[in-house]
């Protein structure tokens, strides 16, 4: 576009590669001989010279010449991007463009031939064709989304945005530029890695915020870029800035300092539309200054380069009214008549461009980015109504699961309740608590005499009274040699009498005697878990919490701690 905020920093973006090359200089045997060079080679030896075209240029040739040779599509390609990068001649561009969509539109790539349709549209877009730019940048979207090169898709973006602008969508395209540089800045260490994109995303946002009057935040970034460019010592883009903020300055109504900083930058940025901005800007400041025929003088000059390129320049309009009134009251009918055809004209081109982009932008990219994010919302909401419903399944199945745990713990703590009611009631009476002890002497055991049962069974009574069973080291043949008999007999008398082996009958003594020390002992409540095993004859606490709760339903330490609520303590 050809207005102050199209700087050739958005052009120079727009380019995928570093390469460059320049005007021929040596004979066809030159390159001849750099086609044994590899690829690799050629191109580090072209960035080398990036800053020389004469020099760099023959490098760019000899490695489109080995592509042809070798028919690699993708490597003609991207020396016909080379060739566009450095040269100036738009025309021979076009073509280089052209040659780069006509050698891969038929190949599978990831940058081309997206790539061509760009190089294409910026070629356009500096002659002032913005239609048939808007519709190659629109090509180039579709390929590049295909492809999904995030990079293309970037500078196509960029692109919209500056068509925007001119199209008079400045809201619109502040809110890209912003984006972009947001987007930017989250990356680690931007400033030093995406150098030149740093640069370029904060001169059209700092453009934008002039155009859009928001002048103290363009001041923001202006005053941060010049400062930091000029410690780098950077005089191009420090200048670009400078130039950026003697716009910024006019519209603050500072016109001497817009018109120093215009002034300084000037001899720096010689392309057109830092031309056409400079003459734009002063002519406004010296017709604001009431000074007409130096206002009419740098007009004037900005009218001859659109008479030579015949670019549309959006303050068209505005330059030729101010003729048309100057004339007017100088009573000269005759420019004044030349100046409304050329206002009539250039209405005319600037509404036929106005009328194509806003409705081609709208319908061709606005409306599809609006489709393509409100699939991407309805996605995320089915996503979410998928993984709500998985919610709710889980959440049904915890919910089954907790009302599960639920009952079996209300269940089990319902059991114990109810066993620790039993032994409570028990005082002490251990057949009752078992159910099972039956020392019936009428009964018999083959094999042993009655009268031998009947001393059995007195020593074991005796045993138990005088609580034996509390010896860790007693065992069946120790009990059976104390009671005098063997330890065949008083297994058998054991298993007949108690109805469990000598194993289970030892640890339910102790039990029942833990229970009632429980119960009765204050002190014995006092002891752990462990002390309390060790102390009835336990080697191990498991063992012992294994045994109580086989004979009673219930561990120990839910019994002391029920018997501790019980007493208070």
């Amino acid at each position: 576009m050809r207005f102050f905020i199209t700087p050739v920093f958005l052009i120079a973006f727009l380019f995928t590669t570093n390469f460059s090359f320049s005007q021929e200089r040596s004979q066809q045997q030159i390159i001849d001989s750099l086609k044994k060079l590899s690829y690799e080679e050629l191109y580090n030896s072209f960035q080398e010279y990036l800053g020389d075209s004469i020099k760099a240029k023959p490098y760019a040739l000899a490695y489109q010449i080995k592509g042809k040779e070798t028919n690699d599509l993708g490597r003609i390609a991207d020396s016909y991007t080379q060739l566009i990068y450095i040269s100036e001649d738009l025309n021979v561009n076009l073509k280089y463009a052209d040659s780069i969509i006509m050698f891969t539109k038929d190949i599978k790539h990831k940058i081309y031939p997206a790539e061509g349709y760009i190089s294409k549209a910026i070629q356009l877009y500096n002659i002032g064709n913005y239609v048939d730019a808007l519709e190659n940048f629109l090509e180039a979207r579709r390929l590049s989304n295909g492809n999904n090169n995030i990079e293309q898709l970037t500078r196509i973006k960029l692109a919209i945005a500056a068509l925007k602008d001119f199209g008079g969508r400045e809201s619109e395209a502040l809110l890209i530029h912003k984006e972009l540089l947001e987007e930017l800045t989250e990356k680690p260490d931007y400033k030093k890695l995406y150098e030149d994109d740093y640069l370029n995303y904060t001169y059209n946002l700092s453009l934008s915020y002039v155009l859009n009057k928001k002048l103290d935040s363009a001041d923001i970034f202006i005053k941060r870029i010049i400062d930091e460019r000029f410690q780098l010592k950077d005089t191009l883009s420090y200048y670009d800035f400078v130039a950026t903020s003697g716009y910024n300055e006019y519209y603050k109504g500072n016109l001497d300092g817009a018109s120093d900083s215009l002034d300084k930058a000037f001899p720096f940025r010689r392309d057109q539309n830092s031309r056409i901005n400079y003459y734009l800007y002063k002519g406004r400041i010296a017709r604001d200054l009431n000074n007409v025929e130096e206002a009419l003088s740098q007009f004037g000059k900005l009218d001859s380069i659109y008479e030579i390129h015949k670019d549309p320049i959006r303050a068209l309009p505005e330059v030729y009214r101010t003729f048309i009134n100057y004339y007017k009251e100088k009573g000269d009918t005759e420019n004044q008549l030349k100046y409304i055809d050329k206002l009539l004209a250039a209405d005319s081109v600037l509404d036929a461009n106005f009328n194509f982009l806003n409705t081609n932008i709208t319908k061709e990219y606005d409306i599809p980015q609006l489709v393509a994010e409100k699939d991407k919302l309805i996605k995320h909401w089915q996503d979410k109504k998928v993984q709500s419903n998985i919610g709710l399944v889980v959440l049904g199945l915890l919910l089954l699961l907790s009302g599960g745990l639920f009952f079996y713990y209300y269940r089990k703590q319902r059991i114990y309740k109810r066993k620790f009611g039993y032994l409570m009631q028990g005082a002490g009476q251990r057949d009752e608590i078992t159910g099972a002890k039956t020392k019936t002497e009428g009964q018999g055991i083959t094999g042993i005499s009655e009268e031998l049962i009947k001393k059995i069974i007195g020593g074991l009574n005796a045993f138990e009274q005088q609580n034996e069973f509390l010896d860790p080291s007693i065992t069946l043949n120790s009990l059976s040699k104390k009671l005098h008999t063997n330890s065949n007999y008083l297994s058998k008398v054991i298993n007949h009498y108690e109805q469990k082996n000598f194993s289970n009958y030892i640890n339910d003594l102790r039990i029942d005697y833990t229970v009632e020390q429980l119960k009765t002992n204050k002190q014995f409540r006092l002891y752990s878990v462990k002390g309390i095993a060790e102390e009835v004859g336990f080697n191990s606490t498991e063992s012992f919490s294994k045994a109580f709760f086989k004979r009673t339903g219930i561990y120990p330490s839910y019994f002391i701690k029920k018997l501790e609520n019980l007493n208070g303590i």
